[in-house]
């Protein structure tokens, strides 16, 4: 039989901080291999333990226990945090690439389409027009772009 749901905010954390030394014991006594412990706790103490702890699960066993698979090493963690790291950059660089490109596209097109370089300001070009006013452009939905007319020749 399931247990009933806890009221939000019931969840009591009783678990002491720990000091950087003591997670990477901690972590040496799981069976991750850390041959230079004080540069272990450096990085912990500048990524953090719970950064990095989820970059741990691949070289665990899988048990309650968090204990380590045979030759994990603190190096194997590190280095797939370096990679995700790495990754997230260049995704995030190719990311602003892209929405720089759009915008971009997007104002060449309707500041020609309208001959007006500040058409995003005119409610008329959008289709609800209630909702586009200067003050609006903070909400939480993006107005929707209406077709422009076509430009007199």
């Amino acid at each position: 039989m399931p247990r009933p749901p806890r009221p939000r905010g019931s969840l009591i954390y009783d678990k002491p901080a720990l000091s950087l030394d003591d997670l990477v014991g901690r972590m040496t006594e799981r069976g991750l291999e850390i041959p230079d412990r004080e540069r272990a706790a450096r990085y912990l103490r500048h990524i953090g333990y719970f950064r990095l702890s989820p970059y741990a699960i691949p070289f665990q066993q899988g048990q309650p226990d968090h204990a380590f698979r045979t030759g994990a090493a603190f190096d194997d963690v590190l280095d797939i945090y370096v990679f995700d790291r790495a990754l997230r950059l260049l995704v995030m660089d190719a990311l602003e690439r892209v929405e720089v490109a759009v915008r971009a596209a997007l104002t060449d097109h309707m500041s020609t389409a309208y001959e007006d370089p500040h058409w995003y300001v005119e409610a008329a070009h959008f289709q609800n027009h209630g909702k586009h006013t200067v003050s609006s452009r903070s909400s939480a939905t993006p107005p929707i772009l209406a077709s422009p007319a076509p430009r007199s020749q």
